[in-house]
Parts: structure tokens; C-alpha cells; sequence
């Protein structure tokens, strides 16, 4: 099914495609902060639930590209118990959790928290890391079965298919 593009102001914003590939790859090559680390895959290989944007002007003229991942922020009230109750129910829940937002198509967790006692069991036992004071983010693995598969329209090419 073919995503729809979008209007705002006189840009177009329309799903990048295999023919930016070569001006993607042009860009992040020449971009210090992007070298080495993104290519045009980061855009055209998507994981369930991303979406991959071209912004345009008025002539067709690439602007911006832009990719969409899916995040939740997660708000904790812990009900009266003691600590080690609160601990044991966190990280079970936690590990459901997690298995709920991947089949959801989400790949990050984002909680704020001012308490220290929290933040280094989440850091120590959770596996969040801090992304800005108060802020602990966690990056959710994508499935093996869920992960994109190379070539076009996810075909998997067989060994003859390679040359080999």
C-alpha cells in the first residue's frame, strides 16, 4: 500500500523511495555529524512502525529528510508497599512491558524521575540509561522477525540470485 503525501505552507512531504538512495548517501557522507554512522538505508530499511519523509519545496527540490520512530513515556505511581515489593513488581512488569510496546510497533521508553533510589535501578537493573538530568531513555531491541529484509520489496535473494 502506498503512504500518502502531505501539504503544509507550499512543501510536499512524501515517503522517501529507492531513488534518494544516492543523494541521501551524497549527504551523509559530506555531513561531519552523519559520516560513517547513517546511509541511505537508515531511511529505506524500516523497522515495523518507522516511516522515512521527504520534505519538498514548490520544484520538487528535497529539503529535509526525516524519520519517524515510535517512543512511549511511561509514568510511574508506586502504591504503599515496601521497597523490595515495589523492585520485584517494576522489573516483572517491566520485562511485560517491554514484550507489549515491541509487538506495538514502539521502540523506546522514556520515564522522567527526581527519585535517585529509582533512577539507579532503572540505570542498574533495567537497562535505561539517563538522557538528560531526571530523563532515563531505553532503546528497545527490534525482533529478528521483525527487523527489514534487504533487497527490493523485502525479497530475500537466493545464491543464484547473488551470482554466487
Amino acid at each position: 500500500m502506498r503512504q500518502p503525501n502531505f501539504y503544509f505552507d507550499g512543501y510536499r512531504v512524501r515517503p522517501v523511495e529507492e531513488g534518494d538512495r544516492a543523494y541521501i548517501d551524497r549527504l551523509t557522507a559530506n555531513d561531519r555529524y552523519h559520516a560513517g554512522v547513517m546511509d541511505a538505508d537508515w531511511f529505506l530499511h524500516l523497522a515495523p512502525g518507522e516511516g522515512a519523509w521527504a520534505i519538498e519545496d514548490g520544484q520538487g527540490r528535497v529539503l529535509l529528510y526525516f524519520k519517524t520512530q515510535t517512543a512511549v513515556r511511561l509514568s510511574l505511581q508506586f502504591a504503599e508497599g515496601d521497597s523490595s515489593e515495589n523492585r520485584d513488581v517494576l522489573q516483572k512488569g517491566m520485562r511485560w512491558l517491554e514484550g507489549m510496546l515491541l509487538q506495538n510497533h514502539f521502540r523506546e521508553v522514556i520515564f522522567d524521575t527526581q527519585g535517585p533510589l529509582l533512577a539507579a535501578l532503572a540505570k542498574r537493573r533495567l537497562g535505561f540509561a539517563e538522557s538528560s538530568p531526571g530523563t532515563l531513555l531505553k532503546v528497545l531491541g527490534i525482533p529478528e522477525a521483525a527487523r527489514p529484509a534487504k533487497g527490493h520489496w523485502h525479497h530475500q535473494p537466493t545464491t543464484s540470485q547473488e551470482g554466487g
